[in-house]
């Protein structure tokens, strides 16, 4: 499976202009934020879907918060892409199966020692796919990607307007 995600990249170098004019700041300079805020909204969606919370009984969070959370990752992992000049285009296995809960949750570990090494294209390129998959893993199809990305992108712009 192709997915061509230049609408996002497109869309979130507008947002990153919009938010580095404001506070005056460039990629360069806000480069560990960014892997920062990654490695926090990777957590909150491992948050949200309880695959590691053994412990529990309660149900993960609604698949709408979860998607939420999920597009959440997606704007940080795309500036990331932005700065280091990864692709916009990735191919994904026809064969996509649902992990079960233990493997998600090895899943996500492996997503979360990866972030340290984010340092150029190649390693952001297998980042971003590991998380595409992770996606649809959890579920969803690069439409509910897409479309959840743009309504959250919507919102980014109207927080910064309103000097979240």
């Amino acid at each position: 499976m192709q997915l061509d995600l230049k609408d996002i990249f497109d869309a979130q170098i507008i947002l990153d202009r919009s938010i580095h004019v404001k506070h005056d700041v460039l990629y360069n300079q806000v480069l560990d934020e960014l892997k920062l805020a990654l490695t926090v909204e990777l957590a909150e969606l491992a948050n949200a879907t309880r695959v590691f919370k053994f412990w529990s009984l309660k149900s993960p969070e609604s698949r709408t918060d979860i998607l939420e959370e999920y597009v959440d990752g997606v704007h940080f992992i795309t500036s990331l892409s932005i700065i280091f000049k990864a692709k916009s285009k990735f191919t994904l296995l026809d064969d996509i199966s649902i992990l079960d809960k233990k493997n998600t949750t090895k899943y996500f570990n492996e997503l979360f020692n990866m972030i340290s090494l984010l340092k150029d294209a190649t390693s952001i390129e297998r980042w971003y796919q590991k998380y595409l998959i992770l996606g649809y893993h959890l579920g969803f199809s690069f439409n509910d990607i897409y479309e959840a990305y743009f309504k959250k992108n919507q919102i980014n712009f109207k927080r910064q307007q309103e000097n979240y």
